[in-house]
């Protein structure tokens, strides 16, 4: 029997078109706010519509030059920074040097061994004596060390404020746009505010990275937190265990796998960065690459890229440690063993140093060195010669960036940027509210005025036009792989070497032979921003799909269900807020990768960027406004798409 109809009205008397004129007089009430105020803004905005933001920074900069040396602010705050973090990374580099090379193969074999295993054990010592082949070894030396400063930094506060975070969701609401705006404002603005601050050469580059990296550690880690069951904490509570004992001994165990995620996370976003330090006088692994792009030679590039992946690789790989199950295979060995070993393992490391020591093995024998430059720069050469300028039937590539361009970005810039102001951002307004409600609906009209403030409004709908179809086809990509790496532990285990390559090879990199491929334009910028986008993707679609219990999956095989229904019936809905988060940090890295598109001719918000970082002097200012713009395109992005992840009760209590 049906269940009886509950009437709408919910008072006596109240008729029904009274309930819908309740319900319809908020959106016309903003309605009419925002008719008024796009009359009083006028098309296109109004000239005292400028919040001068750019000769603010350029002003804020003259200042911080002009008072460097004498300012109390520097004198008892910046430079004693800049001091530890530079002694950090020197104290870290002569350890490192002092180990010599045999002893450093050796000593991060046996930590793996300890940690992770013995396959990830042959796996760093393999990276370790590649990167000496390649002749990078001194280079390598120089990036780990300011590498390990970083990512231990960026992991000692990222950590902390993430459990924080799940554990107090008002204080995830208070931090969340400080987040947003530390991973997707340009580097090379905060790089080069790094530098008015901290000096050149390596603490600016540390300060960036933590920046940088400090967002995934602590969204992940509150992901973490929060997807501990309810029901686990309350056992915890009834056993007579204190907040501290829950946390130590019920949620870090169980929030382990996306902390560990997190972890990567930091790695490679870190590695990402650390090409930038070539700009600010970073030695390393940096200059190698800005060596070979500045005389476009892919393969010295190529080279240097090469070792800064191994090197995100050896230290994502020890940082993941053991499996689960081998991880508790290895915590039931006996003590004893488990001394002895490590004893072992000291003694060994204690041997190879000394023997590094007595044959002087700062630096990988010249002798075995190897390069691939050459071969990778015949590669591109030919497929210059046979690839861009088109092959019988299927064509050339400069013919697919041509049709790329002209019926696929062209049109929908022209959409975004000849269309007036008020529309745009009264639509978006609207989808926000629709869909995410009132909150996110005014967060996203003030973004787009202030954009309108800074004066950037086209620059910033040349990009919007730009991110939509990047993230489009990114996340096309990302979906059904990460499906299938959540349910595949084959395929992960296969596709993960890949990932990380594509995360963590600086974009300068690849973007040199994808010019040489598609020309100079906005094409290449969106195949960067694509395979930069794709791999968190990728990661949290698959953890979301390995975090749902096995008994729901159990449930549901019982009950009849295939393959395809358990996956969208069961895994997807259970799994929807880490699929959105990996939707997020899509967008939020395609618009991180906004001023390398700007670099090759994508226009928009990024050639103001690069201008800035390029030119200092002149329009740090502009430079600094447009990554604004950046950031506050991805806060208005964030918002809605993070909403569509949420049960729909909760969006619709916010209408």
């Amino acid at each position: 029997m049906a269940a009886p109809a509950i009437p709408i009205a919910s008072r006596p008397g109240e008729s029904r078109s009274t309930i819908n004129l309740r319900r319809l007089g908020p959106g016309l009430g903003a309605a009419a706010v925002f008719v008024v105020i796009a009359i009083v803004l006028g098309k296109p905005f109004h000239s005292w519509w400028d919040f001068h933001v750019a000769q603010t920074v350029t002003d804020i900069r003259n200042w911080i030059v002009d008072h460097r040396d004498a300012h109390w602010l520097f004198k008892g705050v910046f430079n004693p920074i800049t001091r530890v973090l530079d002694n950090l990374v020197h104290w870290t580099e002569n350890v490192l040097r002092f180990l010599s090379w045999p002893g450093i193969i050796v000593a991060i074999a046996a930590l793996a061994l300890r940690v992770a295993g013995r396959r990830v054990a042959a796996l760093c010592a393999v990276c370790l004596i590649v990167i000496g082949v390649l002749g990078l070894w001194a280079e390598a030396i120089v990036t780990m060390s300011q590498m390990i400063v970083a990512v231990s930094i960026a992991l000692l506060i990222g950590i902390p404020i993430g459990i924080l975070s799940g554990r107090h969701p008002r204080f995830e609401s208070a931090i969340r746009g400080l987040l947003d705006v530390a991973q997707v404002m340009p580097a090379f603005c905060y790089l080069l505010l790094a530098v008015l601050l901290f000096d050149v050469g390596a603490p600016p580059l540390v300060v960036a990275t933590v920046i940088f990296a400090l967002a995934p550690a602590v969204r992940l880690t509150s992901l973490g937190i929060r997807s501990v069951s309810s029901q686990m904490v309350e056992v915890g509570h009834a056993h007579g265990s204190t907040e501290r004992q829950v946390l130590g001994k019920v949620q870090w165990p169980l929030a382990r796998p996306a902390i560990v995620v997190g972890t990567s996370q930091v790695i490679m976003m870190a590695f990402g960065v650390v090409v930038l330090g070539a700009g600010i006088g970073g030695a390393g692994l940096a200059g190698k690459v800005q060596k070979g792009l500045d005389k476009i030679n892919v393969g010295v590039a190529l080279d240097a890229g090469i070792a800064i992946v191994l090197l995100a690789v050896i230290l994502d790989r020890i940082s993941a440690g053991r499996a689960t199950e081998a991880r508790r295979a290895f915590a039931r060995r006996d003590t004893e063993v488990k001394r002895r070993e490590l004893l072992t393992g000291l003694a060994v490391v204690g041997v190879a140093v000394i023997a590094g020591r007595l044959i002087h093995g700062d630096v990988f024998p010249k002798a075995w060195t190897y390069s691939v430059q050459n071969s990778v720069n015949d590669f591109v050469k030919w497929l210059q010669r046979n690839v861009r300028n088109g092959v019988p039937v299927v064509g050339g590539t400069e013919a697919f960036s041509d049709f790329f361009v002209r019926d696929l970005i062209e049109p929908m810039r022209r959409l975004f940027v000849e269309t007036p102001w008020f529309i745009i951002t009264g639509l978006l307004g609207v989808l926000a509210w629709r869909t995410a409600g009132r909150k996110v609906a005014l967060v996203t009209v003030l973004a787009l005025l202030a954009i309108g403030g800074l004066r950037l409004w086209n620059d910033s709908m040349d990009t919007l036009s730009q991110v939509i179809l990047a993230v489009v086809l990114a996340v096309v990509i990302a979906l059904p792989l990460g499906i299938w790496s959540g349910r595949s532990d084959r395929f992960e285990k296969a596709i993960r070497p890949f990932l990380d390559a594509a995360q963590v090879m600086p974009a300068f990199v690849y973007l040199v032979p994808v010019v040489a491929l598609f020309n100079v334009g906005r094409v290449p910028g969106m195949v960067a921003s694509v395979v930069y986008a794709i791999p968190p993707g990728i990661r949290l679609i698959s953890l979301g799909l390995r975090q749902v219990p096995p008994q729901m999956i159990e449930v549901a095989s019982a009950s009849g269900c295939t393959n395809r229904q358990t996956l969208r019936k069961v895994q997807i809905p259970l799994a929807s807020r880490a699929i959105m988060l990996g939707i997020n940090q899509v967008i939020l890295m395609t618009l991180s990768m906004v001023v390398i598109a700007g670099l090759v001719g994508s226009g928009g918000l990024g050639l103001k960027a690069v201008e800035g970082y390029r030119k200092a002097n002149q329009k740090i200012g502009s430079g600094f406004a447009a990554g604004i713009c950046i950031v506050l395109l991805a806060i208005m992005l964030d918002r809605v798409t993070q909403a569509w992840g949420q049960p729909r009760r909760s969006t619709q209590s916010t209408h």
